[in-house]
C-alpha cells in the first residue's frame, strides 16, 4: 500500500534494512546509560546538526512526540503569560493544554487564508513572555513563515514552533525561533514513536532562570543528560538508530528542500487544472499553503469516491480532519515520497 497519509505515512524503503540491522547487532537491547548508547546519541545529534543545517549552539533532545513538547514548553519555559496563535485543530489543542497549565495563557484563532504577520500586527498586548506558533498545521494544510520581527513588541519573548509536518522536509529558519519540535512519522520517514525538540541558547537561559525541575521532562533535566550524551528517560533506541542511519544516508536538507518544492510544483500544477473529482485547494492563498501536506476540498460524495478508487489500487490518501473531515482529503509530500509516486497518483485520478 502506497501511503500518502500525512503521518504516519510512507517510510523510507531503507528503514526495514536498518531495523533488521539493529536487531542483528543487538541495538534494540542496549542500555541507554551505556557507553554504546552514548556513542550512538552523540553521533546522531551531530549528524542532524550537519544535515539539517542547525546552528551548533542550538541543542537537540529526543522526546516521545511533538505533542509532548506542548507540555514541555508550558512546564519549563513560560514565566507567567503566553500566547498561542492558531488556525487549525492541532494549534487549538496546543492552546487548550497551555491554558490548563498556565492560568494567564491566552490564544488567538485566525483564518486559514491569513499569514502570521497580519495576525501579529493585531496583537495589542506586549507583555507575553512566550509566543507559541504552528508552522505546519497538518489538519488543514496551512504553512507559515516564521519571523521574529513580527513580534518586535514582545522582543524578550521565547518563540516556540510546532513544525511537525515539515521538520526534515524543508529548510526551516532556525534562528527565527527558540524552540522547534516535530515527530518522526512525517518528514523524517520512520515509524511513529519518537519526537525531536530543538532549543536555542535563549530558551536554555530562560529554563535556567525559572529553574523548574518538577517534571521528568523538564528541559533542565533533559540538558543535564544531554551533556552526558544520554537521555532523561528510557528512549526509543531503535528509532534513534534508524534516524541516525537515514541522516547519514540522505542528502543535506538543502537538497531535500529542493526536491520537496519540485514535487510541490507538480502537485500544484496538477490540482490547478480541472480534474474528474472537481477538487480544489482548501487554502486559496498560495502564500500560506503547506508544501508538505496538500489539503483539497470537494463534495463529500466525490471525496469518498476518490478514496475508494485509491484504496482499490493500493493507495491511501489522508482523510479530512476536524471541521473539514467530510469535504477534504490530505496528501502528504514527504521526502520518502518520490516523483514517481505522484505520477502514479495523478495518473489514477485522471483515469
Amino acid at each position: 500500500m502506497l501511503s500518502f497519509y500525512p503521518g504516519p505515512s510512507k517510510v523510507h524503503p531503507e528503514v526495514l534494512g536498518f531495523i533488521q540491522e539493529a536487531f542483528s547487532e543487538g541495538v534494540v537491547s542496549i542500555n541507554h546509560r551505556s557507553a554504546r548508547f552514548e556513542v550512538l546519541l552523540k553521533d546522531t545529534l551531530q549528524i542532524l546538526h550537519e544535515q539539517w543545517n542547525i546552528p551548533q549552539d542550538y541543542t537537540l533532545y529526543f522526546i516521545s512526540s511533538a505533542t509532548e513538547a506542548w507540555e514541555i514548553v508550558a512546564q519549563s519555559l513560560i514565566k507567567e503569560k503566553s500566547l498561542n496563535l492558531y488556525n487549525g485543530a492541532f494549534g487549538k489543542k496546543w492552546a487548550h493544554y497551555a491554558q490548563q497549565i498556565i492560568p494567564k495563557a491566552k490564544s488567538i484563532e485566525f483564518n486559514i487564508e491569513e499569514d502570521l504577520k497580519s495576525v501579529a500586527d493585531q496583537i495589542k498586548e506586549d507583555d507575553f513572555d512566550t509566543i507559541c506558533l504552528v508552522q505546519s498545521e497538518t489538519s488543514n494544510g496551512t504553512g507559515q513563515k516564521i519571523d521574529r520581527s513580527n513580534f518586535s513588541r514582545q522582543k524578550d519573548a521565547i518563540i516556540a514552533v510546532d513544525a511537525t509536518s515539515t521538520m526534515g522536509g524543508i529548510h526551516l529558519p532556525w534562528l527565527e525561533a527558540d524552540i522547534w519540535f516535530a515527530s518522526v512519522q512525517k518528514c523524517m520517514g520512520i515509524p511513529a514513536g519518537l519526537g525531536v525538540l530543538i532549543c536555542s541558547p535563549k530558551a536554555l537561559k530562560r529554563a535556567k532562570e525559572l529553574n523548574k525541575k518538577n517534571h521528568y521532562n523538564d528541559i533542565l533535566l533533559m540538558e543535564e543528560n544531554r551533556k552526558l550524551f544520554q537521555t532523561h528517560y528510557t528512549p526509543n533506541v531503535l528509532s534513534i538508530f534508524v534516524l541516525n542511519k537515514l541522516a547519514h544516508l540522505l542528502p543535506n536538507l538543502t537538497e531535500i528542500d529542493q526536491q520537496t518544492l519540485e514535487k510541490t510544483k507538480l502537485l500544484t500544477e496538477f490540482f490547478s487544472q480541472k480534474n474528474p473529482f472537481n477538487l480544489s485547494f482548501l487554502v486559496e492563498n498560495p502564500v500560506v499553503r503547506l508544501p508538505t501536506v496538500f489539503a483539497l476540498k470537494g463534495e463529500a460524495i466525490q471525496i469518498k469516491r476518490l478514496q475508494d478508487l485509491c484504496f482499490k489500487n493500493d493507495i491511501e490518501l489522508g482523510k479530512g480532519y476536524g471541521e473539514w473531515k467530510e469535504h477534504t482529503i490530505r496528501i502528504a509530500n514527504f521526502p520518502s515520497h518520490t516523483l514517481e509516486d505522484f505520477h502514479q497518483l495523478c495518473k489514477l485520478i485522471n483515469s
